[in-house]
């Protein structure tokens, strides 16, 4: 396990980060857990974003106890397509939605199996860095 300091905007995180499997680490950030998927940067430089974000995190945060989470959007852009619809059951890995930003495309994919409760975006929406894009229920 490696442990990190992060600073999102104005505020510092500490985060452990587990040795990833595939592309899909475990982290715990304030006692939450996630599992992010990561990219392997071509130079420590490219690792991280303008505004101090990570490159290659999926973005999710647990909304309830039962289980069930948001995927944020880890950029601004606009959504070129959109992958799912409410009910839909989805594996982890599974692609959700598309985001462009500069002529380059973000793939949005799901950090694990559930069940589509909420999709709240539709194409060409331009959205912000953190917006909320789709709610997973836990099968």
């Amino acid at each position: 396990m490696k442990q990190v300091r992060v600073k999102i905007g104005d505020r510092w995180y500490t985060v452990d980060i587990e040795e990833p499997i595939g592309s899909i680490a475990r982290v715990t950030v304030e006692g939450e857990v996630f599992e992010v998927q990561v990219s392997q940067p071509e130079s420590a430089s490219q690792s991280v974003s303008k505004d101090s974000r990570p490159i290659g995190l999926e973005h999710t945060r647990t909304t309830a106890s039962n289980g069930s989470s948001v995927i944020t959007s880890p950029m601004s852009g606009r959504i070129l397509s959109i992958r799912v619809k409410p009910g839909d059951a989805v594996n982890s890995g599974d692609e959700m939605c598309v985001i462009e930003a500069m002529k380059m495309e973000q793939t949005i994919k799901a950090h694990r199996d559930g069940v589509v409760k909420k999709v709240f975006v539709k194409p060409l929406d331009q959205v912000a860095i953190n917006a909320t894009l789709v709610e997973l229920e836990a099968i």
